[in-house]
């Protein structure tokens, strides 16, 4: 991501203090991108309308007029906010039924190097529950997607890869230097600090009946897995001091660096849609990518067909 020229925000319609403006005009200035801010609200008037006649269809013609240029006036004021940060932008409104699929037109139309939007955190009543338009853009979005929280980011804070070097298959090694690169690139562009994380979870079962071996082979194991960390950064000209490895629970621990090293971001990897819907099904994906206290950038393969 060191070149990054085209950011499109999908702004929440129904969110009046969307944080998603904000990083788009934090990573607009650093990188001097322009930004294209895309709403989609779909409009029930329209379908009245067109089984209406006389002076009622008239009056739903006016409806929806009204309620076009109701979010067209709240885009254009938001637009004017990015342009007074000296940030060339552009808004574009749609009123699709389905949202994600107009979304994924526009940015498939628009090409942009990064995708924005938020994701606002259910009540406890409805706790961590996953739209329909986040799950399809997290599958098929093509460009790096960066799912916005509702909190500002920490002046001194870090951007943070989640890595798995310890993965045999060649396209998880080539998604870890992707993540790396991003992630360097982002905290260099935005004077950020750097933090690379790993989990490892000894599998013991392979000790018994030796369990009085057991501290020795976890250590083993911890060796093991710092030293191809540490080849896989060294790659990256990335010190060891910013390498972080925990064992246990992924979602625990992550979170706990998280809070710990002021991650702004999380740089995330999705091999393919199949992996990403098994992962995002599972309950440790769900809490990676709603409960951790920071933003996450889901990236992709440059090889992977969006």
């Amino acid at each position: 991501m060191e070149k990054l020229k085209k950011i499109l925000v999908i702004v929440d319609p129904d969110n009046d203090k969307d944080h998603v403006i904000d990083r788009a005009i934090l990573l607009g200035f650093y990188y001097r991108a322009s930004v294209v801010l895309v709403m989609n609200k779909a409009n029930v008037l329209a379908q009245e309308e067109s089984t209406q006649s006389g002076l009622t269809a008239r009056f739903f013609s006016s409806q929806k007029q009204k309620f076009q240029e109701h979010y067209q006036d709240r885009l254009d004021a938001l637009q004017q906010r990015v342009e007074a940060q000296g940030i060339e932008a552009r808004s574009v409104f749609t009123s699709d039924k389905n949202a994600s699929e107009a979304l994924l037109k526009l940015i498939d139309s628009e090409q942009p190097d990064l995708v924005l939007k938020s994701v606002q955190k259910p009540g406890r009543l409805a706790r961590i529950l996953i739209t329909n338009t986040d799950w399809r853009l997290v599958k098929n979005c093509p460009t790096p997607l960066l799912l916005v929280k509702a909190q500002p980011w920490v002046e001194d804070g870090c951007v943070m890869a989640s890595v798995d070097p310890m993965h045999a298959k060649a396209q998880q090694n080539a998604l870890d230097h992707l993540l790396l690169e991003t992630t360097a690139s982002l905290a260099r562009a935005m004077q950020l600090n750097t933090r690379v994380f790993h989990c490892y979870f000894p599998d013991l079962s392979a000790m018994f009946p030796k369990v009085t071996d057991a501290e020795v082979y976890i250590r083993k194991v911890r060796q093991q897995h710092r030293d191809r960390l540490l080849e896989l950064i060294h790659e990256h000209h990335i010190d060891e001091q910013n390498l972080v490895m925990t064992r246990g629970d992924v979602a625990k621990t992550l979170t706990h660096a998280i809070k710990r090293e002021k991650a702004n971001i999380l740089v995330l990897g999705a091999l393919s849609r199949n992996v990403v819907e098994q992962a995002i099904v599972g309950s440790t994906a769900e809490k990676i990518l709603y409960d951790t206290p920071c933003d996450v950038l889901v990236m992709k393969h440059k090889s992977q067909p969006a």
